[in-house]
């Protein structure tokens, strides 16, 4: 019996992915460079710190990941400056009905305490999770299974308990390697890789017909 859900944010809660990358774009632009759309791509799931190494490397910028990422905090992010921040369509009621059946729910992302909360305080849907992992709380981001484990242990939620939504090929390998269901979730403008999922969901329309096939 499942008894908790635990959301990815980036690309499950909300679209924010490619108008994050715009940031990256921007800065990198501005030293000459111009990313495809795999480079990007590669941003996703991780805190920047490995991609942004790779491409300042390959394009000759003489600049630390950590200076870069420093600067490209000074552009302004989408989850505190976006006009378009918003919960992926059918999102609220799949959360609703969720809370109503008595799930336990929460959220484990690799994004910083600060942003993710100022997001969900944005979006009107702080009051759902009842656990708030973020990648500024654990010791290794995913795809290291940690911050799934330490959602499911406040929870006090076996894995085979809990069904983990996630949009990334990190973010499943976390899911597994805690020993969960994972969805993997194709409501996002950018599509991934998920072949290593359980199960796929296009978006959370007709949630509870879904569900009955995984509960």
């Amino acid at each position: 019996m499942k008894k908790a859900v635990l959301f990815d944010f980036d690309g499950v809660i909300a679209d924010t992915e490619m108008k994050t990358l715009a940031y990256t774009e921007e800065l990198f632009f501005k030293y000459g460079a111009v990313l495809s759309m795999e480079e990007k791509i590669s941003y996703i799931g991780t805190d920047g710190k490995e991609p942004t190494r790779k491409l300042l490397e390959k394009n000759g910028i003489c600049k630390t990941a950590e200076e870069f990422l420093e600067e490209r905090r000074t552009l302004g992010n989408v989850y505190e400056n976006s006009q378009d921040l918003k919960p992926m369509e059918g999102l609220v009621e799949f959360l609703v009905w969720l809370k109503t059946a008595g799930y336990k729910i929460g959220i484990v992302s690799s994004t910083s305490t600060r942003l993710i909360v100022t997001a969900l305080n944005r979006m009107k849907l702080m009051s759902f999770p009842e656990v708030l992992i973020c990648g500024d709380m654990v010791t290794k981001k995913k795809p290291s299974p940690e911050g799934y484990r330490k959602a499911m242990e406040y929870l006090e939620v076996m894995p085979e308990e809990t069904v983990i939504i996630e949009d990334s090929p990190s973010g499943i390998r976390a899911g597994k390697a805690a020993g969960a269901y994972v969805i993997g979730y194709k409501g996002a403008e950018v599509q991934q890789d998920t072949t290593g999922a359980d199960t796929l969901w296009k978006d959370y329309a007709l949630f509870e017909e879904k569900w009955k096939k995984i509960q």
